[in-house]
Order: structure tokens, then C-alpha cells, then sequence
């Protein structure tokens, strides 16, 4: 599987998750709406390997309820 630059495999949860500077152009909203949303507890954020991300899964129930 072909990765890009900002995305990462978590092998212990199965997850595959996004760097916190890659996810505003990931989901395709203005970063203020992820500050947002990540300030208020909505998309949560998770530390791997130093890296701040937010996992792909709860980017697709963002989107969805952004809607």
C-alpha cells in the first residue's frame, strides 16, 4: 500500500491516522473549522511516534456530520 507524506499505520490499533498539518487538506474544510472542532472535543487527537494525528476514521465521521 502507497503512502503519503503526513499519513501513518498504527500497527497496535489497526488504524491508519493523519498528520495534524495534512488533515484541513485531507477533509477539504478551512483549518479554522478543524481548530475548531478539535478545540470543542469533536475530532479528537492522538500522538504517534512524536506526531500529532487524527485518525482517518474520525475524519470520515467529521465529514459526515459536517454535512
Amino acid at each position: 500500500m502507497k503512502r503519503t507524506p503526513g499519513t501513518f499505520y498504527n500497527h497496535a490499533d489497526q488504524a491508519e491516522y493523519v498528520a495534524l498539518s495534512r488533515v484541513a487538506d485531507a477533509v477539504g474544510v478551512p483549518a479554522h473549522v478543524i481548530t475548531n472542532a478539535i478545540s470543542n472535543g469533536t475530532l479528537p487527537v492522538r500522538e504517534i511516534c512524536g506526531c500529532k494525528c487524527v485518525a482517518v476514521t474520525d475524519l470520515f465521521e467529521f465529514k459526515e456530520g459536517a454535512k
